[in-house]
């Protein structure tokens, strides 16, 4: 077997990409055509009760774009709109034409209606399904119906479905619940009660993309009006991973990781946290199927770097060292900087950063030579007992490696100095 085989709940996957229940699963055409790009397993677009009507606006999908390239989607479309009946004729022809690869159901029903939750579970069971995802996630359109995110806003609602469904189905049931709640371990660990195989995390977050300034309307505009969407994309990865982390730490089940997964490294970072399974979305709906190839070639290519042999090798627990400030404060020391006149540029960021940020901690010298240059050039210098090693210098150097923090060994914490430890408005 290939080096990216992995098993997820029983399964073994070709590798650990998954297309997400969304528009790049919205037929099972579009799902053979995942399948035979690479994937390794792919979700249906979430089907809900055959009595409940789905008519999508338009339009309903805008990016915002930094630098020319997408690192944010809403969009306010919702569910499929097909038929269950085709579904589930398309659904036992990709079971015969793929018997190697992971096909999970989706569905959604009303928090309230036990009855349709069971029938669409047993649906996905009958046609072959390998697993079923409870999409308990959907932010708008289908709350307004009892159905979607407020489901999983509520831990009895979430407990009552997942019991539910676990009762009725062959296979395993994985939960996919909203980050847009206070505290998603609550949610998890109702999942985890009704009898959750696995957890989906996270389904979009809520908001608008944007306004345009000009014809002062939203980005994402019917007629100048707008609704609060999903928001997709590389963006919301730091939302993905601290869920990621909260429902692994909460609950111990195995998570398909989603959200903002755009290149092989944010799977691996997904992975390293606790992660089994990586489900893609919006960067397929930007850039297609084919980002696959880069997606396992770039995880092989990190792993023989790493010396890893296989996919359980790759994952981690990194979800153990997310802890309270509290004791973070325990492990500080006292960082200060270390600046590389190598490879400084002088470019003045990190000192107008730290000046403006309120430490004072950098200024320009003047040196001479280096950087293939025989004449006088500038660079950053650390006014050190001003330093008090917040890395914001770091974070915002263009250079790679050019500022470092290092422990320099002395108490903490550490002391402010004068300019900032009295009044500051002195003498104004």
């Amino acid at each position: 077997m290939g080096k990216l085989t992995t098993q997820f709940l029983g399964f073994e996957m070709d590798n650990p990409f998954c297309v997400a229940s969304a528009p790049p699963a919205a037929t099972g055409k579009l799902m053979a055509d995942a399948f035979d790009a690479g994937w390794g397993s792919a979700i249906m677009k979430t089907v809900g009760p055959v009595e409940e009507p789905i008519i999508n606006v338009a339009p309903r999908i805008q990016t915002f774009k930094k630098w020319n390239r997408e690192i944010a989607m809403q969009n306010i479309e919702l569910i499929t709109d097909r038929k269950l009946s085709v579904w589930l004729e398309e659904l036992q022809i990709l079971r015969k034409r793929y018997p190697k690869k992971m096909i999970i159901g989706s569905v959604m029903a009303p928090g309230h209606e036990m009855d349709a939750w069971a029938k669409l579970v047993k649906e996905m069971n009958r046609v072959g399904c390998d697993a079923v995802e409870l999409n308990l996630g959907c932010p708008h359109g289908m709350p307004e119906r009892d159905m979607g995110a407020i489901c999983s806003q509520d831990p009895e609602i979430v407990y009552n479905i997942v019991s539910t469904a676990k009762s009725v189905s062959k296979v395993p049931i994985l939960t996919k619940l909203t980050p847009n709640v206070t505290n998603i371990k609550v949610m998890a660990k109702a999942a985890q009660k009704g009898g959750s195989d696995a957890i989906t995390v996270i389904n979009t977050v809520n908001g608008i993309i944007g306004v345009d300034i000009y014809s002062r309307k939203p980005h994402l505009s019917v007629k100048g009006y707008t609704a609060v969407g999903g928001i997709s994309g590389n963006a919301v990865k730091p939302i993905g991973l601290k869920c990621v982390a909260e429902c692994k730490e909460a609950t111990g089940l195995p998570i398909s990781a989603t959200g903002g997964i755009s290149q092989w490294s944010d799977g691996v970072e997904y992975l390293i946290m606790g992660a089994s399974q990586l489900q893609v979305c919006t960067e397929i709906m930007i850039r297609g199927f084919k980002i696959i190839d880069g997606l396992t070639k770039g995880l092989e290519k990190y792993m023989d770097q790493m010396g890893f042999k296989t996919i359980e090798q790759v994952k981690g627990d990194l979800y153990k060292n997310i802890t309270s400030f509290d004791f973070l404060l325990k492990q500080s020391g006292s960082e200060k900087v270390k600046i590389n006149e190598e490879t400084c540029t002088g470019c003045n960021i990190c000192v107008v950063a730290c000046k403006d940020a309120g430490y004072d901690a950098l200024k320009l010298k003047v040196v001479k030579g280096g950087r293939k240059t025989q004449g006088e050039r500038n660079v950053a210098d650390l006014i050190y007992d001003n330093c008090t090693g917040c890395n914001l210098c770091v974070a915002v150097c263009p250079v790679p490696e050019c500022m470092t923090l290092y422990d320099s060994k002395e108490p903490f914490p550490y002391e402010l100095h004068k300019s900032y430890a009295g009044n500051t408005l002195v003498g104004k």
